[in-house]
């Protein structure tokens, strides 16, 4: 005898209960669901050449011109800062064309103009935005909810698991992980030009190592460029932080400006942040409210 628990679902013509949303989420992937206590946690890298290039016209005090460049849009830029890597100096943008971009000055360089040949990158405000990695180069990831390079600090009492992984790259890459300085797995090889997602039951983890949490402990994740040529592309990888019968975590995160350094402590919940110091704009991840995928 076959015992059928009854249940009530939503109908679309008739007779047919309406599976087709769970049914389509599942295959078209494997979701993260966050617990009571738990904590998400992304790394990431983009390794980029956008808004990076040279100034190809005359001498110009203002106004630097890229005839290879194609900005996102007209005056798009706006507010953001553009540096002059070659003079040192810096100015925010006050208007910007496909090709050229205007400050009002440059400020902090030796000539504080724009001279024929002289490099630029216009900075973006999320971390993990960097140029790209030269052949056998190895970078820590960077925790995108602080700004703050791997490896990661985990208290007494708690542990971290990563279960999931994916990447797009223009060379083959190795992500190797570390449990307190320890090489403990190769997290994966991804190949170039194929998009890869990994979603294992149990990557890397400090749980296999203290179960109880009675040691703190720090995880760390590098990724090296396999490849000939200069790496573009981005990597992220998911974790999650859990409590080992001890308190929750605090309701504040110390965070980090991608352009001084300087270093200070706001309320989790906090993404975008002005700092100090320098008076940039940093963007950060709030996972403070993410319970699951949908």
């Amino acid at each position: 005898m076959f015992i059928v628990e009854r249940a009530a679902y939503p109908q679309e013509g008739v007779g047919k209960p309406d599976f087709s949303r769970a049914v389509s989420s599942a295959l078209e992937r494997r979701g993260i669901t966050i617990g009571y206590n738990q904590t998400l946690k992304i790394f990431g890298l983009v390794f980029t050449a956008v808004n990076t290039g040279t100034h190809t016209a005359p001498p110009h005090a203002t106004i630097m011109t890229d005839a290879t460049a194609h900005f996102i849009a007209v005056n798009a830029l706006i507010g953001l800062t553009i540096v002059n890597v070659t003079d040192g100096s810096s100015g925010v943008i006050i208007a910007n064309t496909e090709t050229t971009v205007t400050v009002a000055e440059l400020t902090d360089g030796i000539s504080n103009k724009w001279n024929t040949g002289d490099a630029y990158t216009i900075p973006s405000p999320f971390h993990g935005i960097v140029p790209p990695l030269a052949p056998e180069g190895i970078l820590h990831v960077i925790d995108l909810s602080t700004g703050f390079p791997s490896p990661l600090d985990i208290p007494q009492g708690y542990a971290i698991s990563l279960i999931a992984a994916g990447a797009l790259v223009t060379e083959d890459v190795i992500l190797w992980g570390y449990i307190d300085g320890y090489l403990a797995t190769g997290i994966g090889v991804f190949s170039a030009g194929v998009t890869h997602y990994e979603n294992k039951i149990l990557g890397l983890t400090t749980e296999t190592v203290d179960p109880a949490g009675d040691d703190p402990h720090t995880i760390d994740v590098t990724i090296q460029n396999l490849g000939l040529g200069t790496l573009q592309g981005g990597v992220e990888l998911f974790g999650i932080i859990e409590p080992l019968s001890t308190k929750p975590l605090p309701t504040t995160k110390t965070v980090r400006c991608k352009s001084c350094g300087h270093e200070e402590t706001v309320p989790n919940e906090t993404a975008r942040w002005i700092c100090p110091g320098c008076g940039q704009l940093n963007i950060f991840y709030d996972l403070s409210r993410f319970r699951g995928t949908r």
